[in-house]
Parts: structure tokens; C-alpha cells; sequence
């Protein structure tokens, strides 16, 4: 065979030897698959309670019960509830009553961007009120949101009911605002703050204001011991003797599921 022969052969061979040798070693190179996402929640939330009993000059009692819900199924609509209820006696007379409660469905339209529709309770034995009661809806978007550190704020309008004793309801437009920030320091701390300002808009000045800040540290598989600074402050009030703003601290133990 002649050479000039030999060397046709030889290029319509080479660029065949390649490509079955690309094709044998692109599995080799071939970039894994990634991991598939972790699979929704479903049905989360918390369950927590605190008991205070003191003895001797004075008897004191206080009591808190808690709860959070989250519906999370991996859909655009997700579920969530909240409520707190504290009752509390010196010598056996109350010096502490009132509970708060939230409901919330959101849509989400986009990573940091949700609709939602919500129904806020109030009620405060001490402040003379029955209850306040605010069906909203509107916009809620997350300003910081990491793997330690998620920060929210919203705003809604609606209507309110606020019915106070020996008092028919009153009900008048609603706006409100609120945020959430929690922040984990380590892996068994966690700083959880919320805050809501509710004001009425016949009148700007009645005012509904909540306040929480504290602290979460497991200590034991699904247990949390929390640290709550709870504040309450109603600017107008039915009866003007009675003061404005209530603090609570509040010691409790949770059992997350």
C-alpha cells in the first residue's frame, strides 16, 4: 500500500477515534445531578406553656399558653396561625388577663413576595376590652431572607370591631403594619421579634399597638426553653383611669412538631 494511501486512511480514522473517545469519557465528566429539593413541611408548628407560683408575704400565680401553626405543602398557598393566652392573680384577686390570636393565608408571587388575608384577635380584660376583631388583606414581602436570618414586613387594610364593656361595637375602616425578624446565633439560639401597630381611620389617634422580642434555646430533642418580653399599648381607652401600656416576661417551655 502506498504511503499517500496510508495517510488518507489514517485522517478519515483519527477523527472517528475521537469521538468515541469524547463519547466513552463524557459520563466520567459529567457534571452530577443536583440534589432534589427538600420536600415540604406539611403541617409544623409549636405548643408551649409556662406556670409561676410564688408564696409567703404574697401569693402570685401566672400562666401562659402558646401555639404557632404553619401549612406548608409545597404549593403557592401557605397557612399560618398564632395565639397567646395569659392569666395571672395576686392573693387571689386577677391582675392578668388577655389573649391574642392571628390567621393567616398567604399566596405566594414570588421569592420574596406574598398576597395574603388575614383575621387578628385581641382581647384585654384589664383595658376594659371585650374584643378586637380585623379582617385584612394585603402585601407582605421579605426584606432579608438567609439561611440564619429572615426578616418581614407587611401592610393590609381591612375593617375592625372593637367592642369594649357596657359599650355597643364600634367598627371603622383599618390599616395594618407589622414585621418579623428571626435570627438564629447558633445552631440551638434563636431571636425571634414581631411587632404590628393596628390604627383605625376614622380615627388615626386610636391606636392598637403589639410588641414581642426573645429568645429560643433547645434543650432537650424537640423542647425549646423561650424568653418572651411581651408589650401591649392601647392609646385610647373607655376609661381614661386605666393605664395604656402592659409588659409581661414570660418563661415557657415549647414542644415543637
Amino acid at each position: 500500500m502506498s504511503k499517500s494511501l496510508m495517510r488518507i486512511r489514517a485522517s478519515a480514522v483519527a477523527p472517528v477515534a475521537v469521538l468515541a473517545l469524547i463519547a466513552w469519557a463524557a459520563p466520567t465528566f459529567a457534571q452530577a445531578p443536583a440534589a432534589p429539593p427538600p420536600p415540604p413541611p406539611g403541617w409544623t408548628g409549636s405548643v408551649g406553656g409556662g406556670l409561676a407560683l410564688t408564696s409567703g408575704n404574697s401569693d402570685t400565680s401566672t400562666t401562659n399558653v402558646g401555639y404557632d401553626v404553619l401549612k406548608d405543602h409545597g404549593t403557592n398557598v401557605i397557612f399560618k396561625s398564632t395565639g397567646l393566652l395569659l392569666k395571672g392573680s395576686n392573693n387571689g384577686v386577677s391582675n392578668v388577663d388577655r389573649s391574642q390570636a392571628d390567621a393567616r393565608v398567604g399566596y405566594t408571587l414570588s421569592p420574596r413576595l406574598s398576597a395574603f388575608g388575614q383575621t387578628t384577635f385581641a382581647r384585654d380584660n384589664f383595658k376594659a376590652i371585650d374584643y378586637i376583631l380585623a379582617p385584612t388583606g394585603g402585601l407582605s414581602y421579605k426584606v432579608v431572607n438567609t439561611a440564619r436570618t429572615e426578616w418581614l414586613t407587611d401592610g393590609s387594610v381591612g375593617v375592625v370591631f372593637e367592642k369594649n364593656k357596657g359599650l355597643d361595637v364600634d367598627t371603622s375602616g383599618a390599616i395594618i403594619a407589622g414585621e418579623k425578624l428571626t435570627h438564629k446565633f447558633a445552631e440551638k439560639t434563636k431571636f425571634v421579634h414581631a411587632a404590628t401597630a393596628l390604627w383605625k381611620m376614622k380615627d388615626f389617634d386610636d391606636a392598637f399597638y403589639t410588641l414581642s422580642a426573645g429568645l429560643l434555646t433547645s434543650i432537650a430533642g424537640n423542647f425549646d426553653l423561650k424568653t418572651e418580653f411581651l408589650s401591649t399599648y392601647k392609646n385610647k381607652l373607655t376609661n381614661p383611669a386605666l393605664k395604656k401600656a402592659d409588659q409581661s416576661i414570660v418563661l415557657s417551655v415549647v414542644y415543637k412538631y
